[in-house]
């Protein structure tokens, strides 16, 4: 009995009520919160998904003024090291909100350099009258905790492979 490649593959996922192909999820998403120093009342939430390949992260603030359960949709950006210049990753916008592009870019930019991965950053921060000293502390606050969860799990991987067993 012959079954076809769509019916196998039918069959090896699993579609959710809508009709939506799950997929493993092999890559889990870690969260972080952050208290701004200069900001005390402004938290920066982090949402990072790291992939073999890349880097997906979404950002947002809350603040005690604010509700934390909904927040605007803001800008998404993608990032990508640049192999001529390494010093100045290659960026788009591929949702553009004003008052989140900046940040995003930032961010984005910074992490592709840092990691030497193409980078996806969705942003919806939002420092209300914020001084710059502010905001680029949020930029700060952001790239150290997830170059710093980053290489953790890279750490880790290399303790599983046994990287680390072998000394030369």
């Amino acid at each position: 009995m012959a079954t076809s490649t769509a019916a196998l593959d039918a069959q090896a996922t699993p579609l959710s009520a809508a009709g939506v192909q799950l997929l493993p999820t092999s890559h889990p998403a870690q969260y972080i919160s952050l208290r701004l120093s200069l900001s005390p009342h402004t938290t920066l939430h982090i949402h990072l998904t790291p992939l073999p390949t890349s880097t997906l992260l979404f950002l947002t603030t809350t603040d005690h003024a604010t509700s934390a359960s909904t927040s605007a949709l803001g800008s998404f950006v993608y990032a990508m090291p640049n192999r001529l210049t390494p010093s100045a990753p290659l960026s788009t916008v591929l949702v553009p909100v004003p008052g989140t592009i900046d940040f995003a870019t930032r961010v984005a930019k910074i992490l592709a350099r840092k990691t030497g991965k193409p980078t996806y950053v969705g942003c919806s921060v939002a420092f209300g009258g914020a001084s710059v000293e502010e905001e680029l502390q949020g930029v700060r606050a952001v790239v150290e905790a997830v170059v710093e969860e980053l290489e953790k799990k890279e750490e880790g991987l290399r303790l599983v492979n046994g990287v680390d067993a072998v000394e030369t």
